[in-house]
């Protein structure tokens, strides 16, 4: 009697070589503008945008709002020039200083996640990061 083995093994380095740079997030705006959280961002993506979810949370890290954003003029794109969106915060007390945080994740799985501090409307962007 013989037993004949016979296996196949996939080499992950020609999957890695072919593999696109995870995305890029530049989160411009996130100010509160009455009863929307307005977002203004670009997104530079080599693999297209599989996923886009808009997050708040409080200073303590609790999670006051969370958004999944589903527009086809942002899923499935490879580059966002100009991401803008209203996203309803009314009644959730969401407050300045709070943090805004948007992953993005490509077709190939890769997320990355940038955060920026909530304004109100009249503040003028002094507050970088």
């Amino acid at each position: 009697r013989s037993l004949f083995t016979l296996s196949f093994t996939a080499c992950s380095s020609d999957d890695d070589n072919n593999k696109q740079p995870a995305p890029q997030i530049t989160l411009n705006e996130a100010n509160i503008e009455g009863d929307i959280l307005c977002v203004q961002a670009d997104v530079v993506a080599k693999g297209r945008t599989a996923a886009i979810l808009l997050t708040i949370t409080d200073k303590a890290g609790n999670v006051k709002v969370t958004c999944p954003v589903t527009d086809s003029k942002y899923i499935g794109v490879l580059n966002i020039d100009g991401f803008h969106v209203h996203v309803d915060i009314a009644g959730k007390n969401v407050e300045e200083g709070e943090l805004l945080k948007m992953t993005v994740t490509d077709a190939e799985g890769q997320t990355v996640t940038a955060q920026k501090s909530i304004t109100a409307e009249d503040d003028d962007d002094d507050d970088e990061e």
